[in-house]
């Protein structure tokens, strides 16, 4: 059920746990990152210094959590991983430390429609509608993609919003980002 990358790695960033998202990230090469000998590992010479700096900082007697970013050459800066490296556990010696490597921004994650439409009693079409907002799709775009008019679009947007309670599009999006990415069994 998490939508990011998880990785429990020890002081020296060999890896002891990792959930499905971070398997398909580390077996994929994605995010700059990889496995060499049981261990974490980064593509690029800096990005390797940072990450075990970071990891080694968590599981150092300060304790400190560190944020690392991943630029990813012909990717938009707002669509680079980003890492969180935490303390896991505290106490014993440096060999009895771990570290949590959070991976964020690895793939934008959506709700399933069937998930919204029983939320929040939309029809087939709002739920759709909803999906592209939450893309960032505007009503027209939105239009032209379902084929229909704007028109009905906004008669749609108008009927989302009665149901969801909210009074603008940003409060729409705002509310819809919050639903998890489960998904239902009748969307396999």
């Amino acid at each position: 059920m998490l939508d990011c990358a998880l990785i429990i790695v020890d002081h020296e960033g060999r890896v002891e746990y990792r959930n499905r998202h971070a398997s398909a990230l580390l077996k994929g090469g994605r995010a700059g990152l990889g496995l060499a000998r049981g261990a974490v590992t980064a593509k690029v010479h800096a990005l390797r210094e940072q990450l075990m700096d970071a990891i080694q900082r968590a599981c150092a007697t300060e304790q400190r959590t560190s944020a690392v970013c991943v630029p990813e050459p012909g990717v938009s800066p707002d669509l680079w991983p980003r890492m969180v490296v935490a303390p896991v556990v505290n106490s014993g010696s440096i060999n009895e430390r771990r570290a949590a490597i959070w991976i964020l921004n690895t793939e934008p994650q959506l709700p399933d429609e069937n998930l919204l439409a029983a939320l929040f009693r939309l029809s087939r079409a709002e739920a759709r509608l909803a999906i592209g907002l939450l893309k960032g799709l505007s009503a027209a775009e939105c239009a032209v993609h379902s084929g229909v008019g704007i028109a009905t679009i906004r008669s749609q947007l108008h009927s989302i919003f009665s149901k969801t309670g909210v009074r603008r599009q940003a409060q729409l999006v705002a509310l819809l980002s919050r639903v998890p990415v489960l998904r239902t069994g009748s969307s396999r």
